[in-house]
Parts: C-alpha cells; sequence; structure tokens
C-alpha cells in the first residue's frame, strides 16, 4: 500500500509540474518579427492565470532536425510553426499530434483550401495554417523602362528579350546591372521554386498522384531546366547575381520571388519601390505559379495538448481578446512581414492589399498550386537545387542530368511509397 500511494504521490507531482511549465512554442521568426505574437502570449497569459508561454528561436535552415533530435532528448516544444515540405516526414516520425475536432472545423470553414490541404496528411489536418507565400514575377520597372520596355514580360521569350536589353557590363565584363537574377542557391526560392513555377505552368507535376514516381526527367522538366539554364549561358544574368541582395539595391531588373521579400525591397530601393511592379509567371495565358505554407502543430508527446491548441486557436482566431476587432495576432504579424495569410477572417479584418501584395494574393486564389507535400521533401529538393545549378552552369546537359535526377529521386519514393 505504501509503495502505491507513493507512486500516486509521484505521479501527482509530476501531472502538477508539468501543468507549471510554461508552454513553449518553437518558431524561425526573430522575436522582432513575432512582436504582434509575442504580445498576444502576454494577453493569453492575462487572461488565462497561472499559465506561461515560452518562446523559442530555432534557425530555419536546422529547423527539423532541431526538432527530431530534441524529441529524442526529452526537450521537444509544445507548440511548432511547420514549414509544408517538413509535415511528412514529422507525422511519419510521430511528432504532431492531429487537430482536435472542434478546431479542424474552424480550420476548414476559415482558411483557403489549398493552405489546408498544407496542413494535411493523408486525410489527417495535423494544424491551422499560419504564413502562405506564392512566387510571382517582380521586375523593377525603372530599370525596364530606361531598356525601352513599358510592361513586364508575359512570355519567356518576351523575358529573354527584358533580360537582354537591361543587362549591362563593367570593362572587364562583369555585370554590372542584371536582366533578371536568381536567389542564393542554398534557397528552395534560388531555382528549385521558379523551377516548379514553370513545370506547373507546362501543365506537369512534380510527381505522380501517388508519390511512387517522379516526372523530374518529362519533356517539361527538360524544358524548364533549359530555360532557367539558358538565361546564364547566354549572358543575361550569371550566379554571381544574387536577387536578394541585388534586387533590393537596384541592380536587378527581374526575378521570381515569393510575396514575403516585400520588406527587404522596399526598405533596400526605398522611393524606388514606387516602380516594382508584380505580374504573372512569364509563360502565356496558361500560367501557373507555386505556393508553400506554414501552420502551427502540437507535439503529440506534449503533456498540455488540451491547453497549447487553446494558444493556437487564440492566436489565429480574430475573436481572441488580443485581436480588438482587428485581425488575429498571427494576421497582424503576416502582414508586418509582408508575408500572406489564407485566414478569410484575417483578410476581412485587414487593410486593402497594396499594389505589390494584391497579384499575390490574386494569384494565391486562381493560379496557385502547392508545394508538393512528400516524404523526404528537403533531400529531394535538395538534389533538384544542385541538380539545376550544374545544368545552370553548362556542367551538364538539361536531359541527361534531369533523367538521372529523376532516378536518384525515385530510388528515395521507393524506400517510402
Amino acid at each position: 500500500m505504501q509503495r502505491l500511494l507513493t507512486a500516486v504521490a509521484t505521479l501527482a507531482a509530476t501531472t502538477a509540474a508539468a501543468q507549471d511549465a510554461p508552454i513553449t512554442v518553437a518558431m524561425h521568426y526573430t522575436e522582432e518579427q513575432a512582436a504582434p505574437l509575442l504580445a498576444c502570449f502576454d494577453a493569453y497569459e492575462e487572461a488565462n492565470p497561472g499559465t506561461t508561454i515560452e518562446y523559442q528561436q530555432l534557425s530555419y535552415r536546422d529547423y527539423l532536425q532541431t526538432v527530431l533530435t530534441s524529441r529524442i532528448a526529452g526537450q521537444a516544444p509544445d507548440i511548432y510553426n511547420v514549414y509544408s515540405i517538413w509535415a511528412a516526414q514529422m507525422v511519419d516520425n510521430d511528432v504532431l499530434a492531429p487537430v482536435p475536432d472542434d478546431l479542424g472545423s474552424f480550420v476548414t470553414d476559415t482558411y483557403a483550401g489549398g493552405t489546408v490541404g498544407a496542413a494535411t496528411i493523408d486525410g489527417t489536418l495535423w494544424g491551422v495554417p499560419t504564413e502562405v507565400s506564392t512566387y510571382m514575377l517582380v521586375s523593377n520597372m525603372a530599370l525596364l523602362r530606361e531598356a525601352g520596355i513599358e510592361e513586364p514580360p508575359t512570355t519567356w521569350d518576351e523575358l529573354r528579350a527584358a533580360a537582354e536589353a537591361v543587362t549591362t557590363r563593367n570593362d572587364q565584363g562583369r555585370i554590372k546591372t542584371a536582366g533578371f537574377a536568381f536567389a542564393e542557391s542554398s534557397s528552395g526560392a534560388g531555382v528549385t521554386h521558379p523551377f516548379y513555377t514553370l513545370m506547373f505552368s507546362k501543365g506537369q507535376d512534380v510527381y505522380a498522384e501517388d508519390y511512387a514516381t517522379a516526372n523530374l526527367g518529362s519533356e517539361a522538366a527538360v524544358e524548364a531546366a533549359s530555360q532557367l539554364a539558358g538565361l546564364v549561358q547566354d549572358g543575361l544574368t550569371d550566379r554571381t547575381v544574387d536577387a536578394y541582395d541585388d534586387f533590393p539595391a537596384g541592380g536587378v531588373g527581374m526575378m521570381i520571388m515569393a510575396n514575403w521579400y516585400e520588406s527587404a525591397i522596399r526598405d533596400g530601393l526605398g522611393d524606388g519601390f514606387e516602380d516594382v511592379v508584380v505580374s504573372q509567371i512569364p509563360t502565356g495565358e496558361d500560367w501557373r505559379t507555386m505556393q508553400y505554407a506554414f501552420f502551427m502543430g502540437v507535439d503529440s508527446g506534449s503533456d498540455r495538448q488540451e491547453a497549447a491548441w487553446d494558444v493556437v486557436r487564440f492566436v489565429n482566431s480574430t475573436d481572441s481578446a488580443a485581436a480588438d476587432g482587428g485581425p488575429s495576432c498571427v494576421g497582424q504579424m503576416m502582414a508586418d512581414l509582408g508575408a500572406l495569410t489564407a485566414n478569410a477572417d484575417d483578410n476581412a479584418a485587414l487593410e486593402e492589399p497594396d499594389a505589390f501584395t494584391k497579384p499575390f494574393q490574386d494569384a494565391l486564389a486562381e493560379r496557385a498550386i502547392s508545394q508538393p507535400n512528400v516524404l523526404q521533401a528537403s533531400e529531394i529538393e535538395g538534389l533538384i537545387g544542385q541538380t539545376l545549378d550544374t545544368v545552370i552552369a553548362g556542367e551538364a546537359e538539361p536531359g541527361p542530368a534531369m533523367e538521372d535526377l529523376n532516378t536518384r529521386v525515385e530510388d528515395i519514393l521507393f524506400e517510402f511509397y
């Protein structure tokens, strides 16, 4: 009996300690970027005496690995902000808890279908969508007009002609002003995501519906890789030019970029931001684009799942005390970052989108296809980026390189599908 009483007392103490511990929230945003969210945490704590919320910033680049390692060490946070392409691997490793039914109804009633799909694996919803971004052509029209071009290009041939007209070189032959630029290659924004937009615009999915096979050796994929490579090989840009750095500095005419980069462009160009125009992917009337999303999920091993889900709903709801008649805290945070929210209530509460943001919103509703949410997506996208880099550098022919890539990707898929 004494042993039983001791065990019960120990369990009670452990449970009490778990309830007293802070609810931890792990995201990749800096505290400055997350300011509206941190204010929301304060409001939640005030409304729920005895509850504390602790914010943890994790490196975006190492986020997934940090999460998996922390769980092994028994130090997992309660709430995650999950990039959709990490979700399949996190679900496969039993990291995430399914969304409770009542919160699931809130999500399906409030959020755009594409972002609900990004948080859904095998028919199960795993979180509440937060940030969503999509890709468009972003042009510095001051440079294009200087080169005699009055409108952004709408076809690839027009983009090439505009890039050639804008590109200038110094006496040593180095590019001074680039007609087009890729972002740095270690980022999906570099070549992989623009590559996806070209494939989608050609009517080709990256994978088969069941993810058992890939289409990276298809005619559309080879043609897309060749189009990107042609910009470098024909001297219209090169990889010493980085869209992240050089577009905000006024040294790039065009790039295919997501909406989240607005603040950096605005800060870099100052008054010149008025000359920045967002337009369609330049692949003709049937153009499509890629969207990616993040969502808030809860750790399956959390001792505070019910409270954690309550926090998730609070920060994503416009009817929370912290919203005060405006957008949710997450919606306000996304607006401040120049990112998009797929929360219909947020969009109704926010001011009308500016000229930069409106085309992204329209594309999200009408033209966007979700980034493929496949197991080992990070590893596969790394392989795609490496292959495209070699093709763009002229170190490999597009056809054989993409066929080899397809084989390597299907070897990975074979392990999981």
